[in-house]
């Protein structure tokens, strides 16, 4: 009986953790570049509960099936790009990252190009930082009468003036990048230069959450905790009548 607290008791803490995140997923459904975490569920047999002793054998005993649920993964699949009337908004079709400068000198990656100018005309997102140039320095720009081409190469309308290049980067483990908000990523990784980014002007990249995706596993977590709660209550009210028929005996 007692394995089966565990196993129900665990369950709804999982399931409480996994509607936190798709609520969280739900509320970001808008922001630009946002990625979706999802929850890796395991138990305590997959992660490192066993102890042997030289022959190989279990040394514990029997291994609880409890879920550990502890890790939130972020999908990193692409989100759809929409259009923007903004000449300074760039979205990426291919793989890679901008690199934002924080206030405290920092570097953080995003994929999130809903960038504008601020009072010192220096690109930025809003919120994170100032965009950063190939040079590895802020790009500043004169107008907000650009181009930009694939390559992330910025000019003026009519080409004749070259005002610097965005730098975007990738990376070869994705899993190594720590989400700062939905948006933003640091990671102590070295960054290497992404090979092939396709900037697209005036194109912002989406969110990757799917709305119809999410519903559905918010809707099978609410009824995975119901019936967890009724089946709860069935094993209070067994207990009570086994410690009714203890006394008696």
């Amino acid at each position: 009986m007692f394995q089966g607290y565990y196993d129900l008791v665990s369950n709804m803490i999982t399931q409480n953790r996994n509607m936190n995140i798709i609520s969280n997923n739900i509320s970001n459904v808008s922001t630009p570049g946002y990625k979706k975490d999802r929850l890796m569920q395991s138990t305590f047999r997959e992660e490192m509960i066993y102890r042997y002793d030289r022959d190989g054998k279990n040394g514990v005993g029997t291994v609880s099936r409890v879920n550990t649920a502890d890790e939130r993964v972020t999908d990193h699949e692409k989100g759809g790009l929409r259009e923007s009337d903004s000449a300074l908004n760039v979205g990426l079709a291919g793989n890679g990252f901008f690199a934002i400068q924080t206030e405290n000198n920092g570097v953080v990656y995003t994929r999130d190009g809903s960038f504008n100018l601020d009072e010192e005309r220096y690109l930025v997102l809003q919120g994170v930082g100032r965009v950063l140039g190939a040079n590895g320095q802020p790009i500043q720009l004169p107008t907000d009468r650009i181009g930009i081409d694939q390559q992330g190469n910025i000019s003026s309308e009519d080409g004749f003036q070259r005002y610097g290049t965005l730098q975007i980067v990738d990376f070869a483990d994705y899993t190594q990048l720590t989400k700062i908000t939905g948006d933003v990523f640091r990671t102590a990784a070295a960054p290497q230069a992404a090979t092939d980014p396709q900037v697209k002007q005036r194109m912002v990249e989406s969110s990757n959450v799917s709305m119809a995706e999410e519903m559905t596993q918010m809707i099978s977590g609410q009824r995975s905790l119901q019936s967890a709660a009724q089946i709860l209550k069935i094993y209070d009210q067994l207990e009570g009548k086994l410690v009714v028929l203890g006394s008696v005996t």
